[in-house]
């Protein structure tokens, strides 16, 4: 055991992006090296993305002669630039995105196994406490809780000898525990 332990790790090798320099050519002629390259697709998507949404917006934005060239130029230039340098958790925008559109087209409870995961219905039923009136001589009786697995019918409450008083039903212990607290006399300390 006096030997040292050595784990390298290789994550920011892994994490490194797929770039493109150069568009190369189908025809075995000369390759076609990307200006201002090496690009992400994350940019390169943006770029083409951007040009397209200009050309069609033309209309709105264009007829000012040699301004319009400069703006065909800069908008995509600096979506690449902007691309380039945002980061999501440590995820290019495009891996981002595409995961918040999984997560809202995914199943509401997730997945287990790969099927969607649906939560059985949970019984919720409240204790109930039947106590009986003081001084009558019986203990109080009360009623067993019926547990989440349940599904048989709640058992009927006993019904108490003619002499004693109506049994009052309590929804929580707390409830039982102060219909039992008796007033007490004054102290002097209360005075």
């Amino acid at each position: 055991m006096d030997e040292d332990l050595i784990g390298r790790c290789y994550t920011k090798a892994r994490r490194a992006p797929l770039v493109h320099g150069v568009v190369r050519s189908v025809n075995g002629g000369p390759n076609f090296r990307l200006p201002f390259g090496p690009y992400t697709l994350t940019q390169l998507a943006a770029i083409v993305l951007s040009v397209g949404l200009l050309i069609v917006s033309r209309t709105v934005w264009g007829g000012h002669g040699a301004g319009d060239v400069l703006v065909l130029l800069l908008v995509p230039a600096s979506a690449a630039f902007v691309m380039r340098h945002l980061h999501i958790d440590g995820r290019n925008p495009a891996a981002a995105a595409a995961s918040v559109a999984l997560m809202l087209a995914g199943p509401r409870w997730g997945r287990v196994h790969g099927r969607p995961l649906r939560p059985s219905r949970v019984e919720r039923d409240a204790p109930r406490v039947t106590l009986t009136a003081a001084g009558s001589g019986t203990a109080p009786l009360p009623e067993p809780a019926r547990t989440q697995y349940s599904r048989c019918p709640a058992p009927q409450p006993l019904t108490p000898p003619a002499t004693t008083a109506a049994p009052v039903p309590m929804a929580s212990g707390v409830q039982a525990l102060l219909a039992r607290r008796t007033p007490t006399a004054p102290t002097d300390l209360e005075n």
